[in-house]
């Protein structure tokens, strides 16, 4: 479920962006930005790098969950990722840039639908975006974990995706 969402999402982004600047490559990947080495990965050169950041139950929709249960209920997700432009030190002024299409996409879509977003599964109505806020500390810990140094990025938290063991798919891309 957790990787229809993030490919789903960045698949309209890719449309977006390569629309807005009349290119032909894909701007967005979802990858890791390095190996368990450490190392840098391939094919994330000039591009915005996606992946996850952490998960996290939404508790308030659990509170508004009146239904009577039967079995093991769904559970209410909070996705965050992040949006990392990966370019050369020749091209800031370009990854900040590519950094402000993702914003201005999410500004103008904060709101995704299955009908609107291929891959969405249909257990998925209704997913709502927001910027989700990093203070200084958090970010210079979180890009250390990450095993990289700073780079030019924005994260956003994908709410309310449901997580029911009884609709998981195997489609993995």
């Amino acid at each position: 479920m957790i990787h229809n969402v993030i490919t789903a999402v960045s698949h309209r982004l890719n449309i977006y962006i390569k629309n807005r600047l009349m290119i032909n490559d894909d701007p967005v990947v979802v990858k890791n930005l390095v190996d368990l080495k450490g190392n840098v990965n391939d094919g994330i050169q000039n591009k915005i790098v996606v992946f996850l950041l952490s998960i996290e139950e939404d508790k308030t929709s659990k509170n508004k969950s009146v239904s009577k249960i039967t079995g093991n209920p769904s559970i209410i997700l909070n996705v965050n990722i992040m949006f990392a432009a990966f370019f050369s030190n020749d091209a800031y002024v370009e990854s900040l840039r590519y950094l402000s299409l993702v914003m201005e996409f999410f500004q103008k879509n904060p709101m995704f639908h299955f009908s609107d977003t291929p891959g969405l599964h249909t257990s998925n109505s209704k997913l709502h975006v927001e910027i989700y806020n990093l203070n200084m500390p958090d970010t210079m810990r979180l890009w250390g974990a990450i095993g990289t140094k700073y780079l030019p990025s924005c994260a956003y938290k994908i709410k309310q995706v449901k997580f029911d063991s009884q609709q998981i798919n195997i489609d993995i891309p």
